[in-house]
C-alpha cells in the first residue's frame, strides 16, 4: 500500500537510484529536499524503439523520450478522469513522471476491438482479404499473457518455447491451473505447449474464488480502460484497435500506456510502432512523424462538460435513478410548459449559456405534453418525452408522439429508458458515459463474434 504524503513533499522531487530499468523507461526512487520519498518512484522514458523482442532491431530518436512521456501522462490523466485507478501521480518534466510504487501482476492484458497482428497468426480463418478493414469483434475480445523473461517464469517454469505464452480461459476453469499456449500459432500446429501454470503463482492467492473473481476484475479494468479511450480517440477521428495494459496487485493501471502500448489507425493508417515493426530502422523519420503526432492528439483526449436536464411539469412527477458519471452535471427542473411557457425557454436559455458542449433534455410530463413540444421547437439540443401516465392513460401517449413539422421530439417510456436514451447521445462525445453503457451492451452480446 503505497503511504499518503503531503503535497509539499512532492514538490521539488529529483531521481534517487535507479530501481530497474525496462526496455522502453528507467525506475528511479523519488527524493525530495527530506531525502528518500517512501511509495513513490520516478518513470524516465528512454528514447528506444523496439520489435518483435529482439535487441537487435532497437533503434532509438532523441524525441521519442518526449512524445512517449507527453502520450503516457495525457493517457493516465484521462484514465484519472474517468475513474479508472491508475497509480499515476503527475508529470514532473518532459521526460520524466511521478508514479505511486507498485508490485507487479505478471500478466500482459489485451484488448482487442479488431482482430490484427499476433491474434491473426492464431486464428488465420479470420483474416480478412483487406487488410484495412480487419474483423471487428462486436465484444471487445480481452487476452491475458504470463510475462516471463528468456522463457522462464521465475523458478516455476523453464525451457519454454517462446516468451509471454498466451493464457487459456483465464477467468473460468474448475481449479487454478490454467494451460498455456503459444502467442502466435494456432493450436493445430503441434508446438511444444501446452504447459500449465497455476494462478496461485500469478496472483500469490491460494483461495481458488479469490483468484477467479480476481482475474474477472483484471477483465473489466482491461475493457473500461479500451473503452474509454476508444471513445476518446474516436471523437477524433481515429481508431483503436488494441491495446496492452499492466495492474498492480492493488488493481491499478501501473505500466506505462503510451504508442507503443497500442494500435491505432487513422483511416486505416498506422499512427502507432507497427510501421516500425514492418520496416526496421528505415522507417525512424516516418516513426517520429507518428509519435509527435499523437502526442500532440493526446492533448485533446478530455470528457466534455455536459448536462442531462430532467424537466417535470410538477413535482407530482417521478424522479428516476441516473448514474452519476463524470462530464455529466445532473440538472432537475420542476416548472410547467403549459403554465410557464416564456419562463420555461428563459430558464433553457440559461442552460445553454452555462453547458456550451451542450446536453439533452428528458421531459416527464403526466395529461397532456406540452413541455416536450416546446422544447423540442425551440431548443438546439435533443429533448427527449416520458408520458408519465402512459400506464394508467395510454392515450396521453399521442401528445408525445403527433408533432407538427420542426419539432424534433423523442419519446421513451419509462423513466429508466428516457434516462439511458438521453445517456446514448451524450455517450457520443463523453467516453466514460460510452464505456458506463457500452460494458453493459457487450456483456449482453458474448454470442457475437
Amino acid at each position: 500500500m503505497t503511504t499518503e504524503v503531503n503535497p509539499e513533499d512532492l514538490v521539488g522531487l529529483e531521481n534517487g537510484d535507479l530501481i530497474i530499468e525496462g526496455k522502453t523507461k528507467k525506475v528511479l526512487q523519488a527524493k525530495n529536499k527530506k531525502g528518500i520519498l517512501p511509495g513513490y518512484v520516478i518513470v524516465e522514458n528512454k528514447p528506444d524503439l523496439t520489435a518483435n523482442d529482439d535487441k537487435k532491431l532497437t533503434r532509438q530518436f532523441p524525441n521519442k523520450v518526449r512524445y512517449a512521456t507527453a502520450t503516457a501522462c495525457g493517457v493516465f490523466e484521462l484514465l484519472e478522469a474517468c475513474g479508472i485507478p491508475t497509480a499515476y501521480v503527475k508529470q514532473l518534466s518532459e521526460t520524466s513522471f511521478l508514479m505511486k510504487s507498485s508490485k507487479m501482476i505478471p500478466l500482459e492484458i489485451v484488448a482487442r476491438r479488431y482482430a490484427v497482428g499476433s491474434y491473426l497468426k492464431r486464428h488465420p480463418e479470420l483474416i480478412t482479404e483487406d487488410a484495412k478493414k480487419p474483423h471487428r469483434f462486436h465484444r471487445l475480445e480481452t487476452e491475458f499473457f504470463l510475462k516471463t523473461t528468456d522463457r522462464k517464469f521465475g523458478n516455476i517454469i523453464s525451457n519454454l518455447e517462446t516468451d509471454d505464452p498466451l493464457i487459456i480461459n483465464p477467468s473460468s476453469s474448475t481449479s487454478l491451473i490454467r494451460q498455456l499456449a503459444h502467442p502466435k500459432k494456432p493450436s493445430w500446429e503441434g508446438s511444444e505447449f501446452p504447459q500449465t501454470i497455476s494462478l496461485a503463482n500469478i496472483l500469490a492467492s491460494t483461495n481458488k474464488s479469490e483468484a477467479e473473481e480476481k482475474m474477472v476484475e483484471l477483465d473489466l479494468l482491461a475493457r473500461k480502460v479500451f473503452l474509454v479511450l476508444e471513445k476518446a480517440w474516436a471523437n477524433l477521428g481515429l481508431d483503436l484497435i488494441d491495446i496492452k495494459i499492466e495492474v498492480d496487485s492493488e488493481g491499478r493501471v501501473s505500466d506505462v500506456v503510451d504508442n507503443d502500448s497500442w494500435r491505432l489507425w487513422l483511416n486505416g493508417e498506422q499512427l502507432d510502432k507497427q510501421v516500425f515493426r514492418d520496416k526496421g530502422g528505415a522507417a525512424l523519420d516516418e516513426i517520429e512523424k507518428k509519435y509527435g503526432q499523437v502526442a500532440e492528439l493526446v492533448k485533446q483526449l478530455t470528457i466534455p462538460e455536459q448536462a442531462l436536464i430532467f424537466w417535470r411539469g410538477s413535482t407530482s412527477d417521478p424522479l428516476p435513478e441516473i448514474p452519476t458519471l463524470r462530464g455529466v452535471t445532473i440538472v432537475n427542473i420542476d416548472m410547467s410548459g403549459h403554465k410557464t411557457t416564456v419562463e420555461s425557454l428563459k430558464r433553457a436559455e440559461k442552460i445553454f449559456s452555462t453547458f456550451p458542449q451542450g446536453g439533452v433534455f428528458v421531459c416527464e410530463v403526466g395529461r397532456s405534453n406540452g413541455l416536450g413540444p416546446i422544447l423540442a421547437s425551440h431548443v438546439p439540443w435533443p429533448v427527449i418525452s416520458c408520458p408519465a401516465t402512459l400506464k394508467e392513460f395510454p392515450n396521453d401517449i399521442w401528445s408525445s408522439l403527433r408533432m407538427p413539422s420542426d419539432v424534433p421530439l423523442l419519446a421513451a417510456w419509462p423513466e429508466a429508458n428516457a434516462v439511458n436514451a438521453a445517456l446514448g447521445i451524450l455517450a457520443q462525445t463523453n467516453p466514460e458515459v460510452y464505456a458506463h453503457l457500452q460494458l453493459k451492451r457487450e456483456s449482453m452480446d458474448n454470442y457475437i463474434v
